[in-house]
């Protein structure tokens, strides 16, 4: 199997086709996700009042007042609205987890199935439509959405039985044992590639998606594996990249803080924001290329590897029964 050509073919494909980067955007919807928060503050001493730690509250009396006016007006609501109000959110979180999902799948199947059109056409037929591909993911969406639920319902469910068994191997191997399960999670990941692109590329149902993938990686171990370093490597050190814009968003903040003697930092807070919201866009967009371009460049890769298990030469039966007779024409 060439690598190159694959690589190659993968960023021409999604260079023409550029469709394929909003379903990459899409596409991103769907994988795990994790949050984070910042957060920040500051405390302006009077001359009057005593700096050291143990002297009195950083906050002033009025302050005081209205924190506990707050929080006494949120001890008297009643149980039963706190209780409806973690029914609700749990509820929105559930609904836009789904939402994420389905957003997810189609992005996913959008690309698989783009890319695997964008294989068979010739290079000087026209760019891939939203409607042409949107119109070819339809029969296979419910499948691959049902897929991506039961892949985290399975992923949730082993890492509860699981969890004992990590922690002790965290703690017998000074959490070098981790590193183990490296190598599984990239199965996983491989699996889960491969699976789809079988639901999508060859109209296979869950079961028997897993069964090809399964037979397809462990007898292109090598190859597959090889591939899989080349993309994850890339993948990280573009992620890593992708994200050092944004390390960059606390600097006016600091600037407006050494300027005002650690008093303010409004401005530079306006700034980041305002730097945040213009950045993101870029970042999402970026992301979305690189999420096209990988599943371009494994639903390349599945193909090439069908091909290849079609051309092998069939091996017959050696020899013939006695009894059978030769036709000479």
């Amino acid at each position: 199997m060439d690598f190159g050509e694959i690589l190659s073919k993968a960023w021409k494909t999604i260079w023409k086709h550029k469709i394929l980067w909003l379903f990459g955007i899409l596409a991103g919807c769907g994988a795990a996700q994790g949050g984070g928060a910042s957060g920040g503050g500051n405390a302006v001493y009077s001359g009057t009042q005593q700096g050291n730690f143990g002297g009195s509250s950083p906050f002033s009396p009025g302050m005081e007042n209205r924190m506990l006016n707050f929080f006494q007006k949120l001890s008297e609501v009643p149980v039963v609205v706190w209780v409806l109000i973690a029914i609700f959110l749990i509820i929105l979180v559930i609904v836009l987890s789904l939402l994420a999902m389905m957003l997810g799948s189609l992005g996913t199947a959008g690309v698989i199935k783009g890319a695997s059109m964008a294989d068979r056409t010739d290079p000087g037929d026209k760019p891939l439509s939203l409607g042409q591909i949107f119109k070819a993911v339809k029969p296979y969406f419910w499948k691959v959405f049902l897929f991506q639920i039961g892949i985290r319902l399975a992923a949730s469910l082993i890492t509860l039985l699981l969890l004992i068994p990590i922690m002790l191997l965290m703690v017998c191997t000074c959490c070098f044992g981790l590193f183990l399960l490296i190598p599984v999670g990239w199965f996983i990941d491989l699996m889960v590639y491969f699976t789809l692109i079988a639901i999508l590329e060859e109209d296979k149902d869950m079961i028997a998606g897993i069964q090809r993938a399964w037979q397809l990686i462990t007898r292109h171990l090598g190859k597959v594996v090889v591939l899989f370093l080349i993309l994850a490597v890339g993948q990280f050190v573009l992620g890593v990249l992708f994200s050092l814009p944004f390390l960059a968003l606390p600097i006016p903040i600091l600037i407006n803080l050494a300027v005002t003697g650690f008093e303010s930092f409004g401005v530079g807070l306006i700034i980041s924001i305002i730097l945040f919201i213009l950045g993101m866009p870029v970042f999402v967009l970026l992301t979305g290329i690189l999420k096209a371009y990988i599943l371009t460049s494994w639903t390349l890769t599945y193909r090439r590897l069908l091909l290849e298990e079609e051309l092998q030469p069939v091996t017959l039966n050696d020899g013939l029964d006695e009894d059978s007779e030769v036709d000479p024409d």
